[in-house]
């Protein structure tokens, strides 16, 4: 290195760390990847709203996470290069997750005309076309939408790349400050020094794009640059020229440098040095507040919840059932009644529970009928409030009106709780499925609404289809532009699939009813209705509903089974796939009404609405709905464990003993958890046509739960095996699967023992008793409560050997629903 820039060097502030690294006798190979980080990458592909793709790896779910965006040139050759995922995965193992894009001129941002990679910049350099800013305008719109989707936390993020990806990448750091600090490996630093800018050496344009004119807004910025001490391509003087420029910068500022410059033996040239990924990844996580300490994202894996309402966390159990707990139904039911003109019958639902305020919002659906002539106002969403979540008041707004001439109601009322009409389409405006996210960065679509609507699409026809509206306040809905969403059937019942070649839409005179009957027969498609919930593990929207399946002779529209759609934008969702069907064992006249999914402690719970329809069955009610608790670990493979078990005793209320229509958004409170529901007394099917009789009845009605009692592990009441040495009256033992306890500071058990005992045991892995922790050891539970701690006469869990190991929970006649296990603080958050 010349004896010049030693000297210059010495002159640097004090807090700049340079790394100079003599030559040795053993050749120091360039950065070689592990045979860890060759195995290919989980890869996640997403859009932003505005069509940004961008690829996503290592771990999603949990909560926000830190995200380090890895810049080098493609999606795919980012991600499928373990080259350019080194410093990614290091971190992976920490909990970050992360995320790359095109670069300008690489892949699908390369224009019709232009070269590829850093020849196409130098072609938009000649036309003074500033790529550097348009990179970075990209990628504040991806982190808006990992921010958003609750998939990176806003205050750890940081960003590296290699050569063209580098000096990207430390431009997005001058440019967006939420990237707490950016890593260089053989950045470019200046685009003079390449040769692919030699035409342009003396355009004033170029200099502009060097990231030493970004010095000021780097000032006092943790920047980490590693070069190799022969890199001809991007200069080694030039990357210790941009590190001290950027020290003199900080000083000029009265900041301390931040800037780290690591030069190291490289014979190759252009280059990673060899250990870099490590030295890079280990300095990010100095730089990141709290990236291995307390955080949001450690915070949601500090707790482990293990709920017993499947087998998911239980090695196998002894002597032992599962078994159901029905929701309460509130003894006020209905809470909300059919008292206005425009509410002959209440229907769906959606219930927010407002975090700031405490206050409840509750949308459901009334159906009007003829009332007002209007086919727009036939079937409305209107909103009611509530402080407690019981008493509800219906706050009346100039926003929609209604017109009767129907007595008692006949006349114009301009105020009204109705805030989203129909589009008076073919058929009905139908279901109303509320989201509220209070960290959307766009205020006016914080409350987001999924229904279905007949509206013209781009082709100039009418379809079926689902809609979207969003608002800022739940009260003032805007529907978008881009309705319907995607296409649904309609009619059709006993055709068959239309060939590829054929129109699914048809029409056909009803003489019979004098009017034109309209059908659009699209195979393996979503129904009327579906409910939406955010995925916190799949960092997406989901859309579970009815779909139409076909019958034994291939017929459309035979029966609804389950199946969901998934989207990043709430705007573009996918096709659909069927996720659960009536079986063989169900009753043939079974259909999945309406499939609500939520997602709660690990858990996908499902309140599948299940219609016993048109009657079949001799002495039963024609379309007769019961809700059954349906589980699944990821979305897709559900369980039914409790089928014919209703989960709602509804029909133990008038107003709900023959429709009852659920939700996907529970009210989880702090000891309990509320299930808001839609009502009918007449059946589910006919489009309304029972709601005019006299006894009809309807509203939205309450059940709870305690928390987390959706089912229950109790003792059977006698095993009298042959194996035993005398029956055994009401005992029962579950064995989990192994857990490291190594961090767990207590166990919190969700049980009632108030007639007898729960005891919890500590097992080896291999399932060797362990002195102090046996079951005689353990202080036994007696009362019934959802969190006791478990605990030993002598021992303590910090006295447990390294490892892994089996808890073994005895039951006295008594019953288990959950456990949590509490890491580090997470007691105290």
């Amino acid at each position: 290195m010349a004896a010049s820039n030693l000297e210059c060097m010495k002159a640097w502030s004090t807090r700049t760390v340079i790394a100079l690294m003599a030559i040795s006798a053993v050749t120091l190979m360039a950065d070689e990847p592990s045979t860890a980080d060759q195995l290919p990458p989980e890869i996640l592909r997403q859009s932003t709203p505005e069509g940004i793709e961008f690829g996503l790896w290592n771990r999603i779910g949990n909560g926000p996470a830190p995200a380090l965006f890895v810049l080098a040139g493609t999606i795919e050759s980012t991600l499928e290069s373990p080259y350019f995922r080194q410093c990614g995965n290091e971190l992976g193992g920490h909990g970050w997750v992360c995320v790359s894009i095109d670069l300008p001129c690489h892949g699908t941002q390369t224009r019709d005309g232009e070269p590829a990679g850093l020849s196409g910049w130098s072609h938009r350099a000649a036309k003074e076309h500033d790529f550097v800013a348009e990179s970075n305008a990209r990628l504040t719109c991806v982190l808006d939408r990992l921010v958003k989707l609750g998939i990176a936390d806003p205050e750890r993020i940081a960003a590296c790349g290699t050569s063209r990806g580098g000096f990207l990448a430390i431009h997005f750091a001058a440019h967006d400050k939420r990237v707490k600090c950016a890593a260089g490996f053989a950045p470019v630093t200046d685009l003079a020094a390449l040769s692919e800018f030699r035409a342009l050496a003396y355009s004033p344009f170029v200099p502009k794009l060097s990231l030493e004119s970004r010095a000021e807004q780097l000032a006092g910025r943790p920047v980490w640059i590693v070069i190799g001490d022969q890199d001809e391509r991007v200069g080694t003087d030039r990357a210790i020229a941009l590190a001290r420029r950027l020290a003199s910068a900080s000083r000029e500022q009265r900041l301390d440098s931040q800037v780290e410059l690591n030069v190291l033996p490289e014979p190759r040239g252009h280059t990673t040095p060899r250990g870099s990924s490590q030295r890079a990844a280990d300095w990010i996580l100095r730089q990141v507040p709290d990236a291995l300490g307390k955080s949001s994202y450690v915070a949601k894996a500090a707790e482990d919840d293990l709920l017993f309402v499947d087998d998911h966390h239980v090695l196998y159990r002894s002597g032992t059932q599962r078994v159901l707990h029905p929701a309460t139904l509130h003894p006020d039911n209905p809470l909300i009644r059919e008292d206005q003109p425009w509410e002959m019958a209440i229907g769906w639902t959606s219930v927010v529970h407002r975090p700031d305020t405490g206050r409840y919002q509750l949308w459901y659906q009334a159906y009007a009928g003829d009332r007002d002539q209007r086919k727009s106002h036939k079937c409305v969403v209107c909103l009611a409030e509530s402080d407690d979540g019981v008493s509800f008041t219906k706050p009346f707004f100039d926003v929609h009106d209604f017109r009767t001439e129907r007595k008692p109601f006949a006349g114009h009322h301009s105020k009204t709780n109705i805030v989203l009409t129909g589009d008076a389409g073919y058929g009905d405006r139908y279901a109303n499925s509320v989201l509220y996210e209070p960290h959307e960065p766009d205020e006016s679509r914080r409350y987001k609404m999924l229904y279905t609507d007949f509206s013209k699409d781009d082709d100039g026809r009418e379809w079926p289809g689902f809609h979207a509206a969003f608002s800022p306040d739940g009260i003032h809905w805007t529907k978008s532009s881009r309705n319907p969403l995607n296409r649904t059937a309609y009619g059709g019942r006993g055709l068959q699939p239309p060939f590829l070649d054929e129109e699914v839409y048809s029409e056909h005179w009803d003489a019979s009813k004098q009017f034109t009957r309209k059908t659009w027969a699209i195979p393996l498609s979503m129904s009327d209705a579906a409910d939406v919930m955010f995925d916190p593990q799949q960092g997406a929207y989901f859309a579970y509903g009815k779909c139409w399946i076909q019958g034994p002779a291939g017929g459309l529209a035979w029966k609804h089974a389950m199946a969901r759609v998934e989207s990043s934008d709430f705007l573009n969702w996918s096709k659909p796939q069927i996720v659960a069907w009536p079986d063989e064992h169900d009753p043939p006249n079974t259909e999945f009404h309406t499939s609500p999914v939520f997602y709660h402690k690990g858990v996908y719970f499902c309140l599948n609405q299940i219609l016993r329809a048109r009657g079949e069955v001799t002495g039963a009610k024609a379309d007769l709905m019961h809700v059954e608790l349906m589980v699944s670990r990821d979305g897709i493979q559900w369980h039914r464990p409790f089928r014919d078990q209703p989960f709602f005793p509804a029909g133990e209320q008038a107003f709900s003993n023959g429709g009852i229509f659920t939700n996907s958004t529970p009210v989880i409170l702090d000891d309990e958890i509320r299930f808001y529901y839609g009502g009918y007394n007449s059946g589910a099917i006919g489009g309304g046509a029972k709601l005019t009789d006299a006894s009809q009845q309807s509203g939205v009605g309450l059940a709870t739960i305690p928390m987390d009692r959706f089912a229950g592990l109790r003792p059977v009441a006698i095993s009298a095996q042959s194996t035993l040495k005398k029956p055994l009256a009401n005992k029962g033992q579950i064995t989990l699967k192994p857990i490291d306890l190594s961090d767990v500071e207590q166990i919190l058990v969700n049980g009632d023992a108030s007639g007898g005992s729960i005891r919890v045991e500590v097992l080896t892995e291999d399932g060797y008793r362990l002195r102090g922790f046996t079951r005689d050891d353990a202080v036994p539970i007696t009362e019934d409560s959802l969190r006791v701690v478990a605990l030993w006469r002598e021992k303590r869990l910090a006295d447990l050997p390294p490892g892994k190991h089996l808890l073994r929970l005895h039951l006295d006649n008594a019953e288990v629903f959950a456990l949590r296990l509490t890491r580090g603080d997470s007691k105290n958050d």
